[in-house]
């Protein structure tokens, strides 16, 4: 009976947002129901309230590499990339999205995180091809996988720990599967743009002709500061390693590219800056708002709903405890998408007592990856809606089915290797 009462705000929530209202909205009601059923006082909601716009906002280099996304597309950079591309493409434009989805899963593989990476890779897709969904979901679903199979990722550490094996070992275990995965991505995006065409809502046509008649050797030096910018992203971590010290960093990252910018494209110093400031205001405007609804998630939270959920598994007969604990996974990341990790210290510790196989942890670590994506408080998703000039609530619509046909996979992995 308490489930069912502390699942109230929460429902409120879900029937809210599948009625198109505003996500605050739908947060509000939900927060306010929580608040009653609960009991709590205003000074516990309004530290709920302060600390999911902090934690947010906290969220520093996914801002960073945003704004400096979007300062080099601003000086034309990220089209002279596309165009080069295209030229050693032959035109072939599916393959090139296809190319830059394989991008971002290798940066989020490499780096455990998949957020950052989107930043840059985002607007280069979109350059490309536009706001093609399957393209969109297939920066998604690559991502999702990426984070919770790498090595270096929180998730897989906890998965690993709750197997009782070593970090490596379970990365390598889960390998068969992340590259089926981003086998999947790759096809997905290439058929997407394919079936669709380049799908641009607004192009502008005059960076595009001034691209038309710039020979190979100005494209590149226009492009390189968009090239720089993904070559310290992707491969940064792995360059310091290579060297010794941490060279590529976000403060790094950022300066360079900007001092590239202002030597190599038609930008001047002070348009440099002022490109840069102007590209935080998306995100900077889009992880408040997910802050606030973040904020009335912590008062449901605060009832412990997502505990009680996560029992269920517990309950659940052996022969099917490992789909169950997938699915209550996945559905309680969609709310809290925020933290995956979290997620997975409800589900993972009732797997572990059952002496369940690696396999089995990765497959919910996977399955809370996925939720994450039609989440819309999740940083990557924000970080879609900005590099495809979309919305939070709109990149959730565009990757739904594809995400669930993600998750419908999946679940039939972990029942026939498992």
């Amino acid at each position: 009976m308490d489930l069912l009462i502390n699942l109230v705000p929460l429902i409120i929530v879900v029937a809210l947002l599948f009625m198109k209202k505003h996500m605050l909205v739908a947060g509000l009601f939900g927060g306010l129901a929580a608040i009653l059923i609960g009991g709590m006082n205003l000074s516990d909601v309004s530290g709920m309230f302060v600390g999911g716009i902090s934690n947010m906002l906290g969220i520093t280099v996914p801002i960073l590499y945003a704004a400096s996304a979007a300062m080099v597309s601003q000086a034309g950079s990220i089209e002279a990339l596309v165009a080069l591309f295209s030229k050693s493409l032959k035109g072939k434009i599916a393959v090139l999205a296809g190319f830059i989805v394989l991008i971002q899963g290798f940066a989020t593989y490499m780096a455990g995180m998949g957020a950052g990476n989107t930043m840059v890779t985002a607007p280069l897709v979109a350059a490309a091809v536009g706001a093609v969904p399957e393209v969109i979901a297939a920066m998604a679903i690559i991502s999702a996988v990426g984070f919770t199979t790498s090595p270096a990722s929180t998730e897989t550490i906890l998965a690993a720990e709750s197997a009782g094996v070593d970090v490596a070992v379970h990365a390598g275990n889960m390998m068969p599967f992340t590259v089926v995965f981003y086998l999947l991505a790759f096809g997905l995006a290439v058929y997407g743009v394919k079936k669709r065409g380049a799908l641009f809502a607004g192009k502008d046509t005059k960076k595009e002709e001034d691209l038309q008649d710039a020979t190979t050797g100005q494209l590149l030096k226009r492009a390189f500061p968009a090239i720089a910018l993904l070559l310290m992203v992707v491969g940064g971590a792995k360059i310091n390693g290579l060297i010794g010290f941490s060279l590529f960093n976000p403060a790094t990252t950022v300066i360079l590219t900007a001092v590239l910018t202002v030597l190599l494209t038609k930008m001047n110093s002070d348009e440099t800056s002022e490109a840069l400031i102007d590209g935080s205001r998306f995100i900077l405007t889009t992880m408040f708002s997910v802050g606030i609804f973040l904020s009335f998630i912590n008062m449901i939270a605060a009832l412990g709903t997502f505990e009680q959920i996560a029992g269920i598994a517990r309950n659940a007969p052996e022969s099917i405890i490992l789909p169950v604990a997938m699915i209550i996974a996945f559905l309680i990341a969609i709310p809290s998408g925020a933290f995956t990790a979290g997620v997975l210290t409800l589900i993972l510790p009732t797997l572990s007592a059952l002496g369940l196989p690696s396999e089995a942890m990765g497959f919910v670590a996977i399955a809370t990856g996925l939720g994450t994506q039609i989440s819309p408080v999740q940083i990557n998703v924000a970080a879609l809606a900005k590099g495809f000039d979309s919305d939070i609530m709109g990149v959730i619509r565009m990757n739904f089915k594809y995400v669930i046909g993600a998750m419908v996979l999946l679940t039939a992995m972990a029942v026939i290797f498992v």
